[in-house]
């Protein structure tokens, strides 16, 4: 009886290709008229409807477009959009010159149940809470407040892009704030989750050092690497990154950013990179169990990169003795399949190089490879 892929290990997320997203007539998303870029995406389900909807902030009318899912959970299908209202029934704008565009984030900020709006001003670094005074099925939002911090409003600069965690484990939602030099600021609630109260913002680290990988940072948090620890994303003008959690979910101590890579025809697996402005969300797309990132950048177009687990997912031997492997894959990169006579000792080379054309790739042994009992890992051939 063949062994199976080795001993239960962490599984970092592994990416495949970029994809534009599209409208119905294959064209990209383009919010504004004209469309004149800097998307800042929120993936959320803002109509209570349980599909995945898409808000982006863009350029130059400092607003925030809301594509609505007119498909299903698993394949999200756009057709048009319509501005984020608030207050009256104005559309929320906040005007910012350069490359800033309002940064939204969906949540239940005040904890009554029902989900509500922060944005994130470009132009001053501020944050915005819109509270949704009606359902999740038809949010109304209330006029905008700024969020602050003792008798002072919250300020980090320029280019604000917030997000919503308890960063130190105590029950009570936290704010992290990406800003414009590239900086992710540490919000603490030390009050409550209805009514918090924010300490002055800390720079978070990593390595020992005060996060910047570029300027205009946004910040998120997920397990990465599948070690049961909370780590640091990030994304910027250079590119997106990972910094690990080496200590607990309570305590963080965050590792030197790591590049993401993702591949790339003719070029395997190399950092994500699309031009700069690069603004980050992760988001289980497509409904696999997996994440996946979704990132707007100075074009104004979003691109999705779908996560997967690289993991055998079907072993079987047949009358012959020869085993076959199914894996996930992601195409433009390749593959090794190591064998051995035990979890400790998968040490053999089977087949090395191997291309992957779709989402999957299938391996079959000769039958002389064959043993009594064998363990098989797939690996990354980068």
């Amino acid at each position: 009886m063949a062994g199976g892929a080795g001993p239960a290990r962490a599984e970092s997320i592994q990416l495949r290709p970029a994809e534009g997203l599209k409208d119905e007539n294959g064209n990209p998303l383009l919010p504004g008229t004209p469309a004149a870029g800097y998307a800042i995406p929120c993936v959320t389900d803002w109509n209570g409807d349980g599909k995945t909807d898409l808000l982006v902030g863009y350029q130059s009318a400092g607003k925030i477009a809301c594509y609505l899912n007119s498909g299903t959970a698993a394949q999200p299908h756009f057709t048009s959009y319509s501005n984020l209202k608030a207050g009256v029934g104005s559309d929320i704008c906040h005007i910012s010159g350069g490359c800033g565009a309002p940064a939204p984030w969906v949540c239940d900020f005040d904890g009554d149940g029902k989900r509500d709006l922060l944005v994130g001003a470009g132009a001053d670094g501020t944050v915005w809470f819109y509270r949704n005074t009606n359902t999740d099925a038809a949010p109304t939002l209330d006029t905008g407040v700024q969020l602050r911090v003792g008798g002072l409003v919250l300020n980090v600069g320029v280019r604000a892009t917030p997000f919503v965690h308890d960063w130190d484990q105590d029950g009570l939602n936290d704010l992290l704030c990406g800003s414009g030099d590239g900086s992710i600021y540490f919000f603490k609630n030390s009050n409550s989750n209805p009514n918090p109260v924010y300490a002055p913002g800390v720079k978070i680290q990593a390595g020992g050092a005060d996060v910047s990988k570029g300027i205009r940072s946004v910040a998120r948090v997920l397990d990465w690497d599948g070690d049961g620890l909370k780590d640091l994303l990030l994304s910027s003008d250079t590119g997106v990154f990972w910094c690990r959690n080496t200590n607990n979910n309570s305590q963080p101590v965050l590792m030197v950013p790591q590049a993401i890579c993702a591949p790339v025809s003719g070029s395997g697996l190399v950092p994500i990179n699309t031009g700069g402005r690069m603004r980050l969300d992760l988001v289980d797309w497509n409904g696999d169990g997996v994440t996946d990132i979704v990132l707007g950048n100075l074009y104004g177009t979003v691109n999705y990169y779908e996560g997967y687990h690289l993991r055998i997912r079907r072993l079987e031997r047949d009358p012959a003795q020869q085993i076959t492997l199914e894996w996930d894959s992601a195409p433009f990169v390749k593959y090794h399949v190591w064998t051995g006579s035990s979890i400790n000792a998968i040490t053999n080379r089977a087949a090395t190089n191997l291309p992957a054309v779709g989402k999957t790739i299938l391996w079959t042994n000769q039958p002389a490879q064959a043993q009594s009992r064998q363990f098989y890992r797939v690996q990354l051939a980068q």
